[in-house]
């Protein structure tokens, strides 16, 4: 099927499989926009909270085309595709959220969510940097055909959850100061639109499963008429289509007004978007997946870290009211994102 596609958009010059990224950008940023209704619906009828659908339900479900491409880049013997897709995801992801930042300056985005979301950046930030040592060192070791690293991010990552949720609880309880109180419990009233957005939810996901590997296909077709590199591909185009719908679900729950809901979108899909490794290891035949790719993703793994950083400063900064620090940050990440895109172009 992949091949069928790719081969009908290559070959043709650049405007065909152009034409077709734009068309399926737009169809994903309008299903992905449904997707971040329904989230926040659930949210609120649950009583969950905007923080932890968005860390789990909404993030999850955006990654999913992380997960079909970068586990297909694996079995066809490609893992420095899909590794640079996972670090250019997050790298975008992080892009996405600091101009938004920018763009909407007067709510102070990253300084009134709740303080938990650092929990969960600072879990992304430990897996990169345990994905980026593994590269640079060639691995911690292998049980059976996967390596150590890979497992141990997966572990890390469930654990950091679960205080994330322990947090959000406590928080929803009303235990913690400062922090938004959770939604009632649904009434009866409540239930049936409970179930319509967990309907819209299920076939929005589904859908995106379908589209999005379309539009990562055509940024293949778009990056086969211009020979650029196999991490710059990764990095750039394909993470940055993966990350596509992140971008149009952050971008609807900011427009909603659900900050927490975009925000907890975000770090929660860079922490999720980092376990994907371990099914492409176990997907990859060539040995641990981390010691076979190219020294390359060290540097954009590195970038990737700095931004997660800036991000959850950003946040932390609300505890001392430092708003203009925070547009700082913010630019700091657009900067880091420009300043790495540069470097592997060059290199």
């Amino acid at each position: 099927m992949k091949a069928l596609v790719l081969g009908s958009l290559s070959g043709h010059g650049l405007w065909l499989p152009l034409t077709a990224f734009l068309l399926l950008g737009v169809i994903i940023f309008a299903v992905a926009s449904r997707l971040a209704r329904a989230a926040d619906t659930i949210a609120d009828a649950t009583g969950l909270g905007r923080a932890w659908i968005g860390a789990i339900l909404l993030a999850g479900s955006t990654s999913l085309p992380e997960i079909t491409t970068d586990v297909n880049a694996a079995l066809l013997g490609l893992p420095d595709i899909g590794v640079g897709d996972l670090m250019g995801s997050t790298l975008a992801n992080m892009l996405i959220l600091a101009l938004l930042d920018l763009v909407y300056a007067r709510r102070h985005l990253l300084q009134s969510v709740a303080v938990n979301h650092a929990v969960v950046g600072l879990l992304a930030i430990a897996l990169t940097m345990i994905a980026g040592i593994a590269i640079a060192s060639g691995g911690f070791g292998r049980i059976g055909p996967v390596g150590v690293e890979t497992i141990l991010i997966v572990v890390v990552y469930v654990l950091g959850m679960r205080v994330f949720y322990r947090l959000t609880w406590v928080a929803a309880q009303g235990l913690i100061p400062n922090e938004p109180a959770a939604a009632s419990r649904p009434i009866a009233d409540q239930r049936a639109r409970l179930r319509r957005a967990a309907w819209t939810f299920v076939l929005a996901a589904a859908t995106l499963i379908v589209v999005a590997p379309l539009l990562v296909i055509s940024a293949e077709a778009v990056s086969a008429e211009s020979g650029m590199s196999k991490t710059l591909v990764g990095t750039l185009l394909v993470g940055l289509t993966t990350s596509f719908p992140e971008i149009a679900a952050t971008v609807a729950a900011v427009r909603l007004g659900a900050i927490d809901l975009a925000v907890g979108n975000i770090f929660g899909s860079n922490a999720f978007n980092m376990c994907v490794l371990l099914f492409m290891d176990l997907s990859y035949s060539g040995g641990p997946l981390l010691a076979e790719v190219s020294q390359e993703h060290v540097m954009t793994a590195q970038l990737a870290t700095l931004c997660l950083s800036f991000g959850v400063l950003a946040i932390m900064g609300r505890l001392e009211r430092r708003s203009a620090v925070a547009r700082f940050e913010s630019l700091l990440i657009v900067g880091f994102y420009a300043a790495g895109i540069w470097l592997l172009a060059r290199g």
